[in-house]
């Protein structure tokens, strides 16, 4: 029987990140899994009291809200917490869950990568992953309040069903979920926004353009190569 932590990485547990979580705990309960659900901001200052959980875990599920083009800086401290303790790493199953109020792929793809670059320096298993727009607009409220909702909940059905077989869930799970809309919407709203960011960055002293410290370069080529 698989053993499945699953972490809500947002600071509000019923938000839509632990919707999302408790949507796919319940699926994975019903076929015969052991899962234990946590909230990070529970155990931010203390993460080691989580480390006997990831040892005894095969399988572990992050679920996310998408900040910045990523999930939020604790996810980040969660796993350099993970990487200085190779001892509890042992070849799990890695899958990630990531949403965000935009609704495009593309915007939040970039923490999902984020999670196949750990992997591939750590002993994990990185298997996919389920991105979901719009999420700042369910804020809480069940998944059929959204206008694809329908798509949601079948084909994050699909993406449990791949967790709960060990298998790897392919972008294409997701992608057939996505809300898609014409292109001149998604341009105008992009230059609206970026124009928003820009001039808030130079409201506070700030250069948009400046390189993100954070960023190594392979993950860097990660995300051109998502791009092309």
């Amino acid at each position: 029987m698989k053993k499945i932590l699953a972490i809500n990485l947002s600071p509000r547990k019923n938000g839509t990140s632990g919707i999302l979580l408790t949507k796919c705990t319940e699926y994975l309960e019903g076929r015969e899994c052991i899962v234990q659900r946590i909230d990070l901001y529970s155990h931010v200052h203390k993460l080691d009291t989580i480390h006997s959980l990831i040892n005894d875990s095969d399988t572990l599920i992050l679920s996310g809200p998408c900040y910045v083009n990523t999930y939020p800086a604790d996810t980040i401290r969660l796993l350099e917490e993970f990487e200085a303790h190779p001892e509890i790493l042992h070849g799990q199953n890695l899958y990630g869950i990531i949403q965000g109020g935009m609704p495009y792929a593309h915007t939040h793809v970039s923490g999902l990568n984020m999670l196949k670059v750990f992997a591939g320096r750590v002993n994990v298993l990185y298997k996919g992953g389920f991105i979901m727009g719009l999420g700042a607009m369910l804020d809480g409220h069940p998944l059929s309040k959204l206008p694809n909702g329908r798509k949601v909940m079948r084909q994050f059905a699909v993406f449990c069903g791949h967790i709960q077989k060990g298998e790897e869930s392919p972008d294409s799970v997701y992608e057939a979920a996505l809300l898609k809309g014409p292109r001149i919407v998604t341009w105008l709203l992009s230059k609206i926004m970026n124009r928003r960011i820009d001039r808030a960055y130079a409201s506070r002293g700030m250069d948009a353009n400046t390189p993100s410290p954070y960023v190594s370069d392979e993950l860097t080529e990660l995300m051109s190569e998502t791009k092309t």
